[in-house]
């Protein structure tokens, strides 16, 4: 975006305010300047009036000029062919000194003396805006003749590299608003008077049809023919805006100036028309789509309709994407928020047209919803790092156009003025209290995060589930995914409960996946099939996912199963590891979930008769581990197979506490007792278990053999005390175990 300084102070006084202090007060708000050119006139060069003009007598494409320019008339003899009807030049006296060291000086040409240069603009240093010379207008002006030039033409030029989303900012206008802002200057009051002619624009326009319904548009009609000046010819070339003809460049002079959207068309028969959500504002010369492209081609006549309109910038974008239009320069502004006050732009252009206006307007306008958003200023305070004060807050806002209602002393509800299309939260609303304010106002502090807790039971089972698979993988398993569907045969004919009925599947996407599964089991002896038959001899594998009841109650299970061989073959087993076995998954999994006991279970679809066991942890039953039953793993065609299933709810995650290591000595002593062939480990250890001896730290089977009517027991036991034991004590502990095991009728062997 590119600004003059000259075209800024039509909305906001910076008379007391240099260059450089605007430039500045951009940076600090954060509208960053990219660039700053300074356009300064030569000194000695004046306007002149050409007071007579005739042809050099030696010469057909020269012409000897008599230029009044105050002091003196001279005698220039000009080379350019629009001398002959100018009025008002630029004249280089003898003695200026041009661009490039170019010293103006008395001259003879074909004889002729001349005394000075009428110039063009590039020749003073300007844009190259024009053909010929400069003719001069009052449009910059009352002209004075003999007076310094760069009194009208001198001017500076700031670019700017404004964000997509600052729509506002594509405008003078919207600069001068930032600078009111910025410098706390008020904007001047802009006052429109035209010429008013009795006629309405309904005698000239004739609106056919008027569906709009994703814009707004402000029609008025000006008669007269349409006529650009010096003052638009040269802030357009200023600002590198580029224009076809006097018509094109009043237009985009207005909407340069106030980021309104304009569409200038012939009077007569117009209509107004919406097709998949795009409107099109039609005309005899042609169409514009509404905030897309112009494509209306003008007669050049007496009468004509200026069309101001604004379209909503995130629908324009939405409809230009979905539908893959062309677009032109209106799509530009449009899709980046325009200004949305329409009557702005129009009496700005009609203003610039200085041209009778026929009475009345045409207006199809749809209204902008305003946007609230609630500000808590602690929450401000925090966003932005400071404690900035409240009336501060505002104060900015209401500089920035934003309507405010404090609704007590820490909340506010505030109104988004309606060309700000970017503001959408409270974090868009501090950016803009911040850059007011200054971020330079802000004191440094240390980098501070505070993150919420955003941790629910969903994220901590989650967790739970991966930390239970990596230690899974840890030990040899492979995970697997299967769909949550399953056979209902294939569930029946090996009794685990199915989904009733009318709570099943409706249209299943095949015949094998009609319906919910109630086991993880059966897909996972279905991956050892396939495994072996690719010549795999050692398949460790788990799954996680959902069960479901008869009545459709969602679980969460976890299911391993091992098959085959033990161990890879490798040296240390000669290349003949040995097959797994039921010890081979207890060990696995008492690595994988922790401690647990093993009691007898309940039978199980396809579990063994007799090894088949019941998963106890901290009291509860969370599982099942067994051999699978030999007839299923024909049914499957796969070797000796055990698995394990359990519901992962019902599994600990508590976490593990570490516990100071007893730097005393532990000591083992081991008992060979007679037991009954009837009697179970299990009783025998309910009884030691009972004693509740703290220095007896764990005790286990280490050998039974058959005695004919009687077992041999010998179990093992692990004593250690909060200091060394004598032999004394560690003997009476053995004493009152021996003691409660003869009383149930076990003695020492």
């Amino acid at each position: 975006m590119i600004v003059t300084r000259r075209w800024l102070e039509e909305f906001i006084n910076l008379e007391n305010i240099s260059t450089q202090e605007i430039i500045d007060t951009l940076n600090r708000i954060g509208q960053e300047v990219e660039g700053y050119t300074k356009y300064e006139v030569p000194q000695n060069v004046v306007i002149g009036k050409v007071i007579e003009c005739e042809k050099h007598p030696n010469a057909d494409k020269l012409n000897v000029c008599k230029v009044d320019v105050g002091d003196e008339v001279l005698q220039i003899v000009c080379g350019a062919s629009n001398v002959v009807n100018a009025e008002y030049v630029v004249v280089s006296k003898v003695g200026a000194v041009l661009p490039g060291n170019f010293k103006i000086k008395k001259a003879k040409l074909r004889g002729v003396e001349s005394n000075g240069m009428i110039c063009a603009a590039r020749e003073i240093g300007l844009p190259d805006f024009h053909e010929g010379i400069i003719i001069m207008d009052d449009s910059l002006g009352e002209l004075k003749i003999g007076e310094y030039a760069g009194k009208y033409l001198n001017d500076e030029v700031i670019e700017l590299g404004v964000t997509a989303n600052r729509g506002d900012s594509f405008s003078i206008y919207g600069i001068a608003r930032e600078l009111s802002a910025g410098l706390n200057i008020d904007l001047l009051q802009q006052e429109y008077k035209f010429e008013e002619l009795q006629e309405g624009i309904g005698r000239l326009v004739n609106v056919t049809k008027s569906e709009v319904k994703h814009s707004s548009h402000l029609l008025k009609a000006i008669n007269g023919q349409l006529k650009s000046n010096l003052k638009i010819d040269l802030r357009l070339a200023l600002c590198e805006v580029e224009a076809k003809n006097h018509s094109d460049k009043l237009v985009k002079y207005a909407m340069h100036a106030t980021g309104v959207l304009l569409v200038l068309s012939n009077t007569g028969e117009v209509s107004f028309e919406s097709e998949k959500g795009i409107d099109i504002f039609n005309t005899k010369n042609g169409k514009y789509i509404v905030g897309v492209k112009n494509e209306i081609e003008l007669d050049e006549n007496n009468d004509y309709v200026i069309n101001a309109n604004y379209i909503d910038p995130d629908y324009v974008s939405e409809i230009v994407f979905l539908n893959g239009l062309k677009t032109d320069e209106y799509f530009f502004r449009a899709s980046r928020g325009s200004e949305p006050d329409l009557e702005f732009g129009l009496n700005y252009f009609i203003k610039e047209t200085n041209l009778p206006v026929y009475s009345g307007n045409i207006d199809l306008i749809n209204e902008i919803q305003p946007k609230y958003i609630n500000l808590n200023i602690e929450e401000i305070r925090s966003i932005i790092g400071a404690d900035i004060d409240e009336k501060a807050v505002v104060e900015i806002l209401k500089k920035l156009k934003f309507d405010v209602e404090v609704l007590n002393e820490e909340n506010m509800k505030i109104k988004v003025p309606v060309f700000r299309s970017d503001i959408k939260n409270i974090q868009d609303v501090a950016e803009e209290i911040l850059r007011i304010y200054g971020i330079d106002e802000i004191k440094s502090k240390p980098l501070k995060f505070e993150e919420t807790n955003r941790i629910n039971e969903i994220i901590e089972f989650h967790d739970f589930l991966n930390n239970i698979k990596q230690k899974a993988v840890s030990q040899g398993f492979y995970e697997t995914l299967h769909f949550v569907f399953d056979d209902k045969e294939r569930l029946q004919k090996y009794g685990f409960n199915v989904v009733d009925e009318h709570l099943d599947l409706i249209n299943p996407i095949v015949k094998e996946l009609d319906t919910l599964r109630s086991t993880l089991l059966l897909q996972l002896f279905e991956d050892i099939s396939r495994n072996r038959s690719n010549g795999y001899k050692r398949i460790y594998l788990f799954t996680a996912g959902s069960v479901y009841n008869k009545k459709r109650e969602e679980k969460q299970k976890i299911a391993f199963v091992i098959s085959g061989q033990e161990d890879y073959e490798n040296p240390l087993n000669h290349g003949k590891p040995k097959n797994v076995d039921f010890k081979t998954m207890v060990d696995k999994l008492a690595q994988i979930i922790g401690e647990f006991e093993l009691v007898e279970n309940d039978p199980h679809p396809v579990a063994h008769p007799y090894q088949n066991a019941k998963i106890i942890q901290n009291g509860i039953s969370i599982g099942t581990v067994a051999k699978l039953h030999p007839k299923v793993a024909k049914d499957f065609d796969i070797e000796d197979t055990y698995f394990a299933e359990i519901d992962l709810m019902k599994l600990s995650s508590e976490m593990k506490l570490a516990k100071d290591i007893n730097k005393f000595p532990k000591v083992t002593r081991d008992l060979s007792l007679v037991v009954d062939k009837n009697l179970t480990y299990k009783e025998v250890y309910k009884i030691i278990d009972a004693l509740n001896i703290k220095e007896l730290k764990e005790f286990y089977p280490i050998d039974i053999y058959d005695l004919g009517e009687n077992n041999s027991l010998t179990i093992r036991f692990i004593i250690q005390g909060e200091k060394t034991l004598t032999d004394d004590e560690i003997n009476a502990i053995i004493e009152k175990i021996l003691t409660a095991l003869e009383n149930k009728g076990i003695k020492l062997r």
